[in-house]
């Protein structure tokens, strides 16, 4: 029986630090960093992305545009966080959810934020 892999969302993990100028892409995937992501780091990913770490750089989820994508992060403080297109650089995103944990998604259409617990 024969699997055709791309119609499967697959998981990419990347247990190092991502580095600044490093730019890691997820295709037709989520993306999990389980350490911190540098300033001029960027992370790409077709679906979610999760950062259990500092998220010192760029996020982008449902690159593809995926509008149900989300962000997942245990210490935000991100350059710039986008979700199918949608952005906020760092000054936009609440001053609350700063160095927390938090949850991005958007709801009808406009960037949403949560503390994730």
């Amino acid at each position: 029986r024969v699997v055709d892999s791309e119609k499967f969302a697959r998981t990419r993990i990347i247990n190092t630090p991502v580095r600044s100028g490093q730019q890691i892409y997820a295709k037709n995937a989520d993306l999990i960093v389980t350490s911190s992501v540098s300033a001029g780091a960027e992370l790409v990913a077709d679906g979610n992305i999760h950062i259990y770490g500092m998220m010192r750089g760029r996020a982008l989820a449902g690159a593809g545009g995926d509008q149900n994508a989300g962000i997942f992060c245990t210490n935000l403080a991100a350059e710039l966080v986008s979700i199918a297109g949608e952005y906020w650089i760092m000054d936009q995103i609440p001053a609350e959810f700063f160095g927390k944990a938090a949850r991005l998604t958007l709801t009808d259409g406009v960037l949403s934020i949560k503390t994730l617990n």
